[in-house]
């Protein structure tokens, strides 16, 4: 028999709902008004095992019946209630429940003035107000057929009995059904008798009952419905952060790629392991991205064969076929879980952002917000300023992974997240690429400058770093003109908190730990 955990809100007057039918309205009344006064500081989330086995939901099983039991449960009474007939089954009864879990610890009224035809059927008294029985396992199967108590075999006989919510187990080995339970006055002993089946649990007391209430099959269809839009908002969602991982993987590949060849070509070799380790983490990222997409259409697929809201749910075969699609919906959709926040971890690294939340609860990479950019400075500035506007390139100790990147603002705003340990980064282009990649480094140790790329490179504007500005502080101090960088050159950027006032010009004493180790002069173009 399969377990489960079924979750319950418990209040204090929660179980007096549980009673005689005729009452159940006015009970529920007086619960929700309750409910309606008690803060929630009353109430408490508790955990209920719940045990569940819908594959036998109705099918047949044999009852075995004694002869007195057949005597007693004559079929030619007319419309009997719960408990005091039998329907003609031929020796079978239908399962038509699923599931249990325990609610009650009590003295059960029904127990003992609720039994039409067993041991306590001198005090039977509910004769004119319900007509209804409990019905005893040991009255109606024979003893040489009887198995040791335990509630999963009292659950497996009070199943097939038409009627039946719940059943019940006292002294540790007696079972018996009933369609409703009603508390008595009792004394304060508890449900500690051991269950003569399995020591290890308890069946009720010597002066109590342990009620457990019964889960109806037909709740199928409803379970069913509900997995499905489960499934369905989970993969509307997830197939479009699949997709969008899917497309910047195969920029950050291209991108990567484009860039290996080209700086290759010129023979910087760190630029170009560099795009190697790009097209090795682009790789994964996309394996990754459609490993997932593949598992949702295979759930997706899983969804549309499952059976309609029109299906007979009370056939064996559908019911089988309705658990069957369920179970695999629930064991994909754990599976495709733990890939969707891969690929959204390696979403995050390959974008340098982390996906957040729009007002509708949907996950997406946000826009960077203002100039992040305007705090860092080309490396060449902290090398020799009058090489400062030309593309260059520069390796180190990377942080992280590649980054495939919109524009250099995305790729300030990634070294910003990283924090004081992101001294910089290399914002790549090329003519062949049609996005351009980010690397962060935590340490630079060399340079490559290109002198001989052509167009306009123009000079990083650097006025606030000066003394003057437009409201007349500081006169007598020159404001530089501003100018703007070609959006497609390539240029290694420093922080500018984390260098200003240093350089970085290699010092070949080995003295200086900031400056850089090699300084190379590129006469020459990478495009």
């Amino acid at each position: 028999m399969n377990g489960a955990v079924l979750l319950m809100l418990v209040a204090t007057p929660a179980l007096a709902a549980v009673n005689h039918p005729s009452k159940m309205a006015k009970a529920n009344a007086t619960v929700h008004k309750a409910l309606a006064h008690n803060a929630l500081e009353h109430e408490q989330l508790v955990t209920l095992p719940m045990f569940l086995n819908k594959a036998a939901c109705w099918t047949k099983r044999p009852i075995v019946m004694s002869q007195l039991a057949a005597k007693v449960y004559k079929l030619n009474l007319t419309n009997p209630g719960a408990g005091l007939g039998v329907e003609d089954q031929k020796g079978y009864g239908t399962v038509m429940k699923d599931g249990f879990y325990e609610v009650a610890c009590i003295k059960d009224y029904m127990y003992h003035h609720g039994d039409a035809k067993g041991p306590n059927k001198h005090e039977y008294e509910i004769a004119s107000s319900s007509g209804v029985s409990i019905v005893h396992y040991t009255d109606l199967v024979p003893s040489e057929d009887r198995e040791a108590m335990t509630s999963e075999v009292c659950f497996e006989f009070c199943r097939t009995v038409p009627d039946m919510i719940f059943f019940g187990l006292t002294a540790g080995r007696e079972c018996y059904c009933e369609p409703y339970f009603k508390p008595m006055a009792g004394d304060s002993s508890s449900c500690d008798a051991v269950c003569e089946g399995n020591p290890t649990t308890m069946c009720g007391g010597m002066a109590k009952s342990s009620i457990y209430q019964m889960h109806f099959c037909d709740s199928t269809a409803g379970d069913l419905a509900s997995a499905k839009d489960k499934v369905e908002a989970f993969l509307s969602e997830a197939n479009g952060i699949s997709e969008g991982a899917i497309e910047d993987a195969e920029l950050l590949q291209s991108a990567a790629d484009a860039g290996q060849a080209a700086f290759g070509k010129v023979g910087d070799t760190v630029m170009s392991d560099l795009m190697q380790s790009a097209k090795v983490f682009a790789g994964e990222f996309q394996h990754a991205a459609e490993g997932a997409e593949k598992k949702a259409k295979e759930l997706q697929a899983v969804v549309e064969g499952a059976p309609g809201g029109d299906a007979d749910f009370t056939d064996p075969a559908t019911m089988k076929e309705a658990e069957d699609a369920m179970k695999k919906m629930e064991e994909q959709l754990g599976a495709l879980e733990d890939d969707k926040a891969k690929v959204m971890d390696l979403h995050e690294l390959a974008r340098g952002i982390e996906f957040t939340k729009d007002e509708k609860g949907k996950e997406h990479l946000p826009e960077v917000e203002g100039e992040p950019l305007k705090q860092y400075m080309s490396l060449m500035y902290f090398v020799d300023r009058e090489f400062e506007s030309v593309p260059s390139t520069c390796g180190g100790e990377t942080l992280d992974k590649p980054m495939l990147a919109a524009d250099k603002h995305e790729c300030a705003n990634a070294c910003d997240a990283a924090g004081i340990k992101c001294a910089g980064f290399s914002y790549v282009s090329t003519e062949a690429a049609k996005s351009y990649v980010c690397f962060l480094f935590s340490k630079f140790k060399s340079v490559t400058y290109y002198t001989e790329c052509g167009g306009e490179f123009l000079q990083k504007p650097v006025s606030f770093l000066q003394k003057g500005n437009s409201t007349g502080t500081n006169k007598g101090v020159e404001e530089p003109e501003e100018k703007k960088i070609d959006h497609e050159e390539t240029m290694c950027y420093a922080k500018l908190a984390s260098f200003v006032g240093t350089t970085l010009k290699p010092d070949p004493s080995g003295k200086c730990d900031l400056c850089l180790k090699t300084a190379d002069k590129a006469q020459r173009c990478f495009q």
